[in-house]
């Protein structure tokens, strides 16, 4: 809504501003209510004012004085100048050596400073209540005085007793007052829209506001406020802060000009994050604001980011059912794995490469009331230290060179209320030990760069194919980091031990990779004795990508049964050489004491090559 002045006049002053045909801002409106005084033009602005359909109002005389004295918006009084009433004399002296000043309630303070410059100064008198205008100029009738000035009251109360009226106003006033109407309007209409605005943002704002004044008045109290503390704020706005929340220390902040900052309060049953800081307005203390949340809505909201990140794609896919297997061996060890899932406690998982470790993890996870939260899967053995510590506990803005700006979550933060799994935990460097031991013993982490401790809730499963206590023994892994892993331990058998499930694995692995082959071609390639008869060093890994091989070269017409002898002889060379490569690598690495880049350049393969197979070697 454009800016509105609201003029409130009679009769002789409407047709003055009728007549000036003022040059109004295109942007502003004015609403005239013509021919009202006092108490009906009154009952007209408080209707407006209450729908807000005004920002200042233009008037005059009585109407001016009542409706400033009982109304919130800007009133702009026609000011009667001394250049008025000498303009008025003069006119008045065309007609008559005497004249009367009749004004309300009061006399004209420029009158005395003019009236030295008067002949004959006229007669002032003041009126309280226009039904006492009429007896006042019977008076001056009687006393041979008939010509008036005053405003529009007095001039038609003039009229009706055949006396010459002037009016005191003048076009220059009534033009110098509607420009400073329109500057107010412009003000106002503009304070209105910047209250609006805040308010706006106030109300919905997600946390609670409360602010006072200096003498801890309340005057905002936002609904998030109200929700927060149970409080109407109708109830306390206007009120002293310390009546309803004597907790707030607002009072305090006030006196000690200090702010407190991310600090906890419990207003009844409700815990709250709270910020208190002091208004200064130059260097005076003003009041206090506070700024909350409840705590459980913080939770709630990191809950619902940890959502969002489990949805992208931090999830396991696996269940214990998913695991095939009907040995013994293995069915004991899902039997188990089904005891610990309810549990929080850490799970060490034991096996070789490639008997399903992390199978087993995300089983263990999804078996939890954890599974709709958050499972993270990290391989230790993949990254370099420092990629890996920062990939593990995250790090602040700033903290290295190249860092993300604002810093970035590590693998533990991004895990809270779910699970992480530390593959090859056996890999983790000493300084990665000790911070993983505080994770496990606190529950809590610290940034790379960071100086702010972060609770997190996380269920941590490792694995490992080495002999961990052999690596305590030896100095390399940390006893007591040791203790803390090896809590529920879960030992996975290895596929020779659970030969009787090979035939059933090699039916899955085929059935997926091809499914034009008959369910009797897939049962007659499943059972060949071969199958059983191999030791299968790299596990359920190893007969996957077997079969995988198989499926790729059997084509129509080829002798399943051959194929399967020739890529089995294949593979038992190839474990061979491999036995073969190990030897040569140590004879290498003893030849150059143990320098790595030197054993690569000799052997003819890259650093990267030699580092990959000695891993081979160690698994």
């Amino acid at each position: 809504m454009c800016p509105t002045i609201g003029v409130f006049c009679y009769r002789e002053l409407g047709y003055l501003i009728k007549a000036l045909q003022y040059n109004l801002p295109s942007s502003v409106k004015l609403l005239i209510r013509d021919g009202v005084v006092l108490e009906k033009a009154l009952n007209i602005a408080r209707k407006l004012e209450d729908k807000h359909e005004v920002d200042v109002i233009l008037s005059s005389g009585g109407n001016a004085r009542l409706l400033s004295q009982n109304l919130k918006t800007p009133v702009v009084d026609i000011a009667i100048t001394g250049f008025d009433v000498l303009f008025a004399l003069k006119k008045a002296q065309e007609f008559s050596t005497t004249a009367a000043i009749v004004t309300y309630q009061s006399k004209l303070p420029h009158l005395e400073k003019v009236k030295d410059l008067l002949t004959v100064p006229p007669k002032e008198l003041i009126f309280a209540h226009p039904e006492s205008i009429g007896p006042i100029l019977d008076a001056l009738k009687s006393e041979g005085i008939n010509t008036v000035i005053g405003g529009s009251l007095v001039l038609e109360a003039a009229r009706q007793k055949d006396m010459r009226g002037i009016f005191i106003y003048s076009m220059d006033g009534v033009e110098r007052a509607l420009d400073m109407a329109v500057q107010i309007a412009f003000s106002k209409h503009l304070e209105t829209e910047k209250a609006e605005q805040l308010r706006t943002i106030l109300d919905f704002a997600y946390g609670g506001i409360i602010a006072t004044d200096k003498s801890g008045t309340v005057t905002v109290f936002n609904p998030s406020a109200e929700k927060i503390t149970g409080i109407s704020r109708h109830t306390i706005i206007g009120q002293n802060i310390e009546q309803f929340l004597p907790t707030t220390r607002l009072t305090q902040v006030m006196k000690t000009g200090q702010s407190e900052l991310n600090k906890l309060q419990a207003i009844g049953e409700v815990h709250i994050l709270t910020n208190r800081i002091p208004i200064i307005v130059k260097s005076d203390i003003t009041g206090a604001v506070a700024t909350f949340q409840d705590i459980g809505s913080i939770q709630e909201a990191e809950e619902q980011i940890r959502k969002r990140l489990y949805e992208k794609g931090f999830l396991a896919k696996a269940h214990l059912t998913d695991i095939l297997g009907n040995s013994e061996s293995l069915l004991q060890v899902k039997r188990q794995a089904a005891l610990y899932a309810p549990n929080s406690s850490t799970v060490l998982i034991l096996g070789e490469s490639g008997t399903g470790k992390e199978l087993f993890a995300q089983a263990i996870h999804n078996a939890s009331s954890r599974s709709p939260r958050p499972f993270v899967a990290i391989n230790c053995a993949a990254l370099p230290e420092n990629l890996l510590e920062s990939e593990l506990f995250g790090y602040a803005d700033g903290a290295f060179t190249g860092a993300k700006k604002g810093g970035k979550p590590g693998l533990f933060e991004l895990a809270h209320a779910g699970t992480i799994f530390l593959d090859e935990i056996g890999e983790i460097s000493m300084s990665i030990q000790a911070r993983l031991l505080r994770v496990l013993e606190e529950h809590e982490v610290m940034r790379i760069g960071g100086d702010r401790i972060i609770p997190v809730d996380i269920r941590v499963i490792a694995a490992t194919n080495k002999h961990l206590w052999q690596m305590v023994e030896h100095g390399v892994f940390r006893e007591d980091l040791y203790y803390r892993l090896n809590i529920l331990t879960l030992v996975l058998p290895s596929l020779r031990m659970r030969r009787t499930d090979m035939a059933l694995l090699v039916h899955k692995f085929l059935s997926e990779l091809r499914p034009d082959l008959t369910d009797n071609e897939i049962k007659r390639i499943s059972e060949q004795p071969g199958f059983q008869d191999y030791d299968w060093p790299g596990n359920v890994r190893e007969l996957k990508n077997f079969v995988e091989r198989f499926s790729v070269l059997l084509t129509p017409g080829t002798d399943a049964h051959s194929l399967f002898e020739s890529l089995l002889v294949m593979v038992q060379s190839e474990r061979i050489l491999s036995d073969d490569d190990e030897e040569e690598i140590e004879n290498v690495l003893r030849s150059v004491q143990g320098n790595k880049t030197e054993a690569a350049k000799r052997l003819g393969i890259s650093r990267t090559t030699l580092w990959r197979r000695m891993r081979g070697k160690t698994h």
